[in-house]
């Protein structure tokens, strides 16, 4: 079974000088380091196209575009996803985990002494899983925020299939702009979700403001066009 999601931040995103981290609920899943690894040539090479790519986007990518409640209608009309109930088993935890996650993105404050992002000291093991506690700690404290202080609009629609195995689903976060999504299953299911996924920021879109400022709406949509 492959598996694949594509995001903006992931449910947890944090970066150090020399690491990033991402997770869930459950704290940090990966470590990556990557500011001071030295590139191979496969990765100098990969590097040049995703440039090339990017610039393509960019000259070709027109000023059109939709809001987030346009998108959920494009989504559910042309691919005939299926918004998941709020009082379905799978709502609570992956809704609490992306409020966390934007809590220490958007709202850091509300943390308390865990407000500063974790230090990596080095890159020895022991290091490193302090670094990884600490960012576990700091993922529970968000969690523990009521949602009276902090709260999303948290929405997540899925598209059934005849194999229970494949999976495919899109989620959207109204408040701050959010479109995420994953694909689990056959390579068809994957590779058709990509598609999908890519068409659906070309439809999300720019303005002519965005792209003259480079906000992030546009850096978003530029970076998954030339995934």
């Amino acid at each position: 079974m492959i598996n694949f999601i594509l995001n903006r931040t992931g449910v947890y995103e944090k970066s150090s000088s020399a690491v990033s981290v991402i997770g869930g609920a459950d704290g940090p899943t990966s470590i990556f380091f990557k500011k001071n690894a030295k590139l191979t040539l496969k990765q100098k090479i990969q590097r040049a196209k995703n440039k090339i790519k990017r610039f393509y986007v960019d000259k070709t990518l027109s000023c059109e575009s939709h809001s987030l409640d346009e998108v959920i209608e494009y989504i559910v009309n042309r691919y005939r996803f299926a918004e998941v109930d709020k009082d379905a088993e799978e709502f609570p935890e992956e809704y609490q985990q992306m409020r966390a996650s934007f809590i220490i993105q958007y709202a850091p404050e509300l943390l308390g002494e865990s407000t500063a992002c974790p230090k990596l000291k080095s890159e020895s093991p022991k290091d490193v899983e302090a670094y990884i506690r600490q960012s576990e700690e700091r993922m529970q404290r968000a969690m523990e925020i009521p949602s009276t202080e902090f709260d999303i609009d948290f929405h997540k629609f899925k598209k059934a299939f005849d194999d229970i195995n494949d999976t495919m689903y899109i989620v959207i976060e109204k408040k701050y702009a959010y479109i995420g999504g994953g694909a689990g299953g056959n390579k068809k299911v994957v590779k058709n979700f990509q598609s999908i996924y890519k068409d659906i920021y070309r439809y999300y879109g720019v303005t002519k403001e965005d792209k003259v400022s480079k906000s992030e709406r546009y850096k978003d949509v530029v970076r998954t066009l030339s995934q």
